[in-house]
């Protein structure tokens, strides 16, 4: 578990490849944001939401990709919030051609600029395409936090040897991110949490010759 000065932070690895979904929690009223569906991660989630009495509000997808959100729907239907994903991204839950993983609808749409808020907490919608076209991350500059799906990982980004991903956009992306105070902790969709200062050498890299890793 992470500590912010008004939120809490618990990660839950699960599916085939480890992804991370994380439980966000606003200390003062143990209201809960959930980001990402992972397969396999419902039991994992609910034991620990009800082990700590948590209230969900809403489920946020950062993208598509079918191992974050095999789970999603049930996690959903579960505690009765909104789930949120980018309107480019909406087809791959409506239609995720993958396994069994059954197809839904998104609550609501978010894009660049939106609000999402989390009791006292605001997080910053940013569109951060190039793994997906529809990802996005959710910022908060108070407590100093990314959560940002498979935009950034510890020493690399979200693979773009995929349908749908770009090159051009992750660049973009990069560049956007080095915007971010150094002190900005990175919470990614696979892996260890890191800092945007912490990547700061390769994403400057990556800026100025635009080329990737």
């Amino acid at each position: 578990m992470a500590e912010t000065p008004k939120l809490d932070i618990i990660g839950i690895v699960a599916g085939p490849i480890e992804t991370n979904l994380f439980l966000v929690i606003e200390k003062a009223s143990d209201k809960t944001l959930i980001i990402d569906g992972p397969p396999d991660s419902f039991e994992a989630t609910v034991n620990a939401i009800e082990e700590r009495g948590l209230e969900p509000e809403l489920l946020v997808v950062t993208h598509g990709h079918w191992d974050h959100i095999g789970d999603a729907d049930a996690l959903r239907r579960k505690y009765g919030v909104p789930l949120l994903v980018h309107d480019l991204d909406r087809h791959k839950l409506e239609d995720p051609s993958y396994g069994d993983i059954q197809g839904f609808s998104p609550d609501r749409l978010i894009a660049e600029g939106d609000e999402v808020r989390l009791g006292d907490v605001t997080f910053q919608v940013l569109h951060t395409p190039g793994h997906s076209p529809g990802q996005v991350s959710l910022y908060s500059a108070a407590e100093r936090i990314l959560l940002g799906g498979d935009t950034l990982f510890p020493g690399g980004y979200g693979t773009i040897e995929i349908p749908d991903a770009s090159a051009e956009q992750t660049v973009a992306t990069m560049r956007r991110l080095l915007e971010l105070p150094d002190e900005t902790v990175v919470y990614p969709g696979h892996g260890l949490t890191t800092t945007v200062g912490a990547e700061r050498h390769w994403m400057q890299r990556v800026a100025e010759t635009g080329r990737l890793l």
